[in-house]
C-alpha cells in the first residue's frame, strides 16, 4: 500500500469533493499542487496526464514536501477516451511514478468509474482507494444535523423533514440550501419549519420551462395567462425565480460571445472552438453554455441580441435580491413577476412588440 497516495471516485461530485478536502487537510505543511481535469478528447487527456507526471517529478519550491491533487477527472468513465491505448500508456507511466516516488503525496478525485477496469483496480489495490456510494436519505439527515451542530445551532425533526423534502438527496443542493438557512433563518431558538418554508427553495424536480419561455417572449397576454396558471397550482415563486436566473446566465454568456467573438450562428463547431478558448474559465461547471444543445442556444441567442451585455447583467443583478422581495411580499408574488416582466420589456425594447398584460383574460382551472 502506497501510504501517501489516495484515489476517490463517485457519482456525487459534492461527496467526492468533501472527502477530498478531508484528505488534503491531513497533508499538514505540504505544498498542494492542483491540476483540474477538463479533458474531452484523447489528446486532452494525454496532455493532462503528462502535466500530472511532470508535477510529480518537480520538487516543491515552497515546502519540504508536496502533494499533487488531480481533481474532477471524468474521462476514465468514457470508453473512447479512458480505454484508448494512448491514455492507458500514460496511466501506466503515472502508476509507475507513484511507486517510485514514495515521498510525494498524490490524490486523484474522479467521477463515476468502473471498478472492473484494470486502471481502477490498480488504484484501489495500491492506494488508499474509495468508490463512494450515492448518498442515502439517512446519510443526508446526518449531514444536515452535523452542519447545524457545527454552527452551534439546532434543527427540529419537523424542520429537518421539511428541508429534505424540498432538497432531495443531492448533497450539492443540500449544502447550498443549508448555508442559506444557517445564514438567514436560524435564531437562538433553533431552526423550525417556518424558517425552512421562508428560506429553502423547493427543488424536487418541477419543470418551469413553459413559464420561463413566456417570460422571455414578446407576447404579454400569453405570459399573463402563463403566470396565472403557474400560481394556480403553486404557492411558491422562488423555484421559478431560480429558473429565470439560470436562463439569464446563459443569455449573458451568449451576449458576451456575440459582442466579443462575433458569434452569430450557434453550431457545434463554433461551440467547440469557443470552449477551447474559454476552457480555463469554465471547467465543466454547471451553468456553462457548452453543456447545452446548439439548437436550443441558437434560439436563446436571438433573445440575447435584443439587449446589450450591460442590460442583461443589470437585470440579473436586480433578480439576485429578488428572493428577499418574494419572501417579504408572499401574498403578491404573481404581481412581482408581472412587474419584472414589464421591466424586462424595457431591456428588449428593440423587439418592438407591444405589451398588453392588462388586457389578458382570466384563466379557468
Amino acid at each position: 500500500m502506497l501510504e501517501s497516495k489516495f484515489f476517490i471516485a463517485g457519482n456525487d461530485c459534492f461527496s467526492v469533493r468533501k472527502r477530498s478536502d478531508a484528505i488534503l487537510q491531513s497533508f499538514q505543511g505540504v505544498e498542494i499542487e492542483t491540476i483540474d481535469s477538463d479533458a474531452d478528447s484523447i489528446s486532452e487527456a494525454v496532455q493532462e496526464l503528462r502535466r500530472v507526471c511532470e508535477a510529480l517529478r518537480t520538487v516543491s519550491l515552497f515546502a519540504e514536501k508536496k502533494c499533487v491533487y488531480y481533481r474532477d477527472v471524468s474521462f476514465l468513465s468514457d470508453a473512447s477516451i479512458g480505454r484508448s491505448e494512448e491514455v492507458l500508456s500514460w496511466m501506466d507511466e503515472l502508476q509507475s511514478l507513484l511507486e517510485k516516488l514514495p515521498e510525494v503525496g498524490y490524490l486523484m478525485a474522479a467521477r463515476s468509474v468502473d471498478g472492473r477496469q484494470r486502471v481502477i483496480k490498480w488504484f484501489l489495490e495500491n492506494c488508499h482507494g474509495e468508490i463512494l456510494e450515492a448518498p442515502k436519505s439517512v446519510g443526508c439527515e446526518q449531514y444536515v444535523r452535523d452542519g447545524v451542530k457545527g454552527e452551534g445551532k439546532k434543527i427540529s425533526a419537523e424542520a429537518l423533514s421539511k428541508f429534505l423534502g424540498r432538497t432531495g438527496n443531492d448533497l450539492a443542493i443540500i449544502g447550498g440550501e443549508l448555508d442559506k438557512l444557517l445564514l438567514h433563518g436560524a435564531d437562538e431558538s433553533g431552526i423550525e419549519v417556518r424558517d425552512v418554508e421562508e428560506i429553502v427553495v423547493d427543488l424536487r424536480g418541477d419543470d418551469f420551462f413553459e413559464t420561463v419561455e413566456l417570460f422571455f417572449g414578446d407576447d404579454g397576454e400569453a405570459f399573463a395567462r402563463g403566470i396565472r396558471r403557474y400560481f394556480l397550482y403553486r404557492e411558491e415563486g422562488r423555484p421559478l425565480l431560480a429558473a429565470l436566473q439560470n436562463r439569464l446566465r446563459l443569455l449573458i454568456q451568449l451576449r458576451y460571445l456575440h459582442e466579443n467573438d462575433g458569434l452569430e450562428n450557434v453550431t457545434k463547431i463554433a461551440l467547440e472552438r469557443l470552449k477551447e478558448k474559454y476552457a480555463a474559465l469554465y471547467r465543466g461547471e454547471v451553468g456553462s453554455i457548452f453543456t447545452q444543445n446548439p439548437w436550443y442556444l441558437g434560439k436563446l441567442l436571438a433573445i440575447a441580441k435584443k439587449g446589450s451585455l450591460g442590460d442583461w447583467i443589470d437585470f440579473q443583478s436586480k433578480l439576485l435580491g429578488a428572493i428577499v422581495t418574494l419572501s417579504e411580499h408572499y401574498g403578491r408574488q404573481q404581481l412581482l413577476f408581472e412587474e419584472w416582466y414589464f421591466q424586462l420589456r424595457m431591456v428588449m425594447a428593440s423587439s418592438g412588440t407591444p405589451v398588453i398584460l392588462s388586457k389578458a383574460k382570466p384563466v379557468n382551472a
